[in-house]
């Protein structure tokens, strides 16, 4: 969860989940876990913090990388595929093929 809180506060967003991966005594193992780890659950959080946080569609930015996204991508406004597989390009409004998360930032400023 480090690298989403170092996101976090360097764009200045309020929310950010990710999956965590397990490890153990320091390694890897190679299992994940956390909330998100099926193809409709990005949309359904999204489908929640809106109404939660009265927010309109238009107001929220997602960024993903593969086919998991596309529930995610229906529920928000600007739609960012890094480094994304081709069936997540095809929803997406801006593609970023450079591997370093700092791209987004130009594109959102």
């Amino acid at each position: 969860h480090e690298g989403i809180d170092l996101i976090q506060d360097k764009l200045h967003f309020d929310f950010g989940f990710a999956n965590f991966l397990h490890s153990k005594n320091g390694v890897l193992t190679g299992k994940v876990g956390g909330e998100i780890m099926f193809n409709n659950s990005k949309g359904i959080i999204l489908q929640r913090l809106k109404k939660f946080l009265n927010l309109k569609t238009e107001e929220i930015m997602c960024v993903g990388d593969g086919a998991n996204d596309i529930s995610m991508f229906k529920e928000c406004g600007l739609k960012i595929a890094f480094c994304a597989k081709e069936i997540l390009r095809s929803h997406a409004d801006i593609c970023i093929d450079k591997k370093d998360l700092k791209e987004i930032i130009k594109v959102i400023q």
